[in-house]
């Protein structure tokens, strides 16, 4: 995930998008080709909530984080990471080793992309992992 940007003359935080094939760049940003017009909207309590169409994707973005919405995200985004515990600060230096970049993210509950953290789960295996992995779907518990 690229790093979030800043609306300079504002202050807020420009959300990047979290799907690898966003075509905009931008979380809650799409492109409609009809209307050749950028939309920011999003989803809450069930129900599309529109924030406007824009000529630039920056200014959609914009948009969407001037929203109580984006402040939220950004907040997220902003918030310091713990530092990793000793054997979470092995697994990133051997992620380096390989040559390996480590996603974060700031919609998961341990800070990486498919890495969950279940603290209700017994023994010492409380995270999971999900991934595609040739059309399906597979998971994998493991514990630091």
């Amino acid at each position: 995930m690229a790093p979030p940007r800043t609306a300079s003359s504002e202050g807020v935080v420009l959300i990047p998008a979290i799907c690898k094939d966003s075509t905009t760049g931008y979380k809650n940003v799409t492109f409609h080709r009809s209307s050749k017009q950028f939309e920011a909207k999003v989803r809450a309590g069930g129900k599309s909530v529109f924030l406007g169409s824009f000529d630039t994707a920056e200014e959609a973005a914009t948009a969407y984080a001037r929203s109580e919405y984006g402040r939220a995200d950004a907040a997220k985004l902003l918030q310091p990471r713990a530092a990793p515990i000793a054997d979470g600060l092995d697994a990133i230096r051997q992620a380096e080793r390989e040559g390996l970049t480590l996603a974060t993210s700031s919609g998961s509950s341990s800070g990486y992309k498919g890495v969950s953290f279940c603290p209700k789960e017994q023994g010492r295996k409380k995270y999971k992992l999900q991934a595609t992995v040739e059309g399906k779907m597979s998971t994998v518990q493991f514990g630091l």
